[in-house]
């Protein structure tokens, strides 16, 4: 078996709908804020002690861990918003998406192996889904 690379997360995942042609941001500056503003445990966001209002779930069923991460997201992004997603490990870039386009994003997003993060553009919610079935999502005014 031929080892997978991140050039084909790349070339064939991030170039298929609904990812194709998605806007493209920097993950670092996403992963700064996220260092900035949350507790850490060890390498990891302390989502116990995270700011604003906090809710966790875990969901062993990959199926109905999409459909309620997606849910939570959706519940969230308003009309007019912008979410942003950056993956910790094999996504080569982050992306931006609006409401119209979140379902299939997000479902596509999470067959990405690896621990996902979805922002709203202003900073005011976070979900993380995690591979192992934590979803946790943040309502945080500490970003206006």
């Amino acid at each position: 078996m031929q080892a997978v690379t991140a050039s084909y997360w790349e070339e064939t995942v991030y170039r298929t709908a609904p990812l194709r042609g998605l806007v493209r941001s920097d993950m670092s500056v996403i992963f700064d804020w996220l260092g900035r503003n949350f507790p850490a445990d060890g390498g990891k966001i302390d989502w116990r002690r995270a700011p604003g209002e906090h809710v966790h779930w875990k969901i062993e069923d990959g199926k109905q861990l999409a459909a309620r991460a997606s849910s939570e997201i959706c519940r969230r992004l308003g009309p007019n918003m912008i979410a942003e997603h950056v993956g910790d490990s094999l996504s080569p870039y982050g992306v931006r998406f609006p409401l119209g386009l979140a379902r299939d994003v997000v479902a596509a997003l999470l067959e990405v192996p690896e621990h996902h993060y979805f922002l709203a553009e202003d900073r005011s919610w976070v979900v993380a889904v995690t591979s192992e079935g934590d979803l946790d999502a943040v309502d945080w005014l500490g970003s206006r």
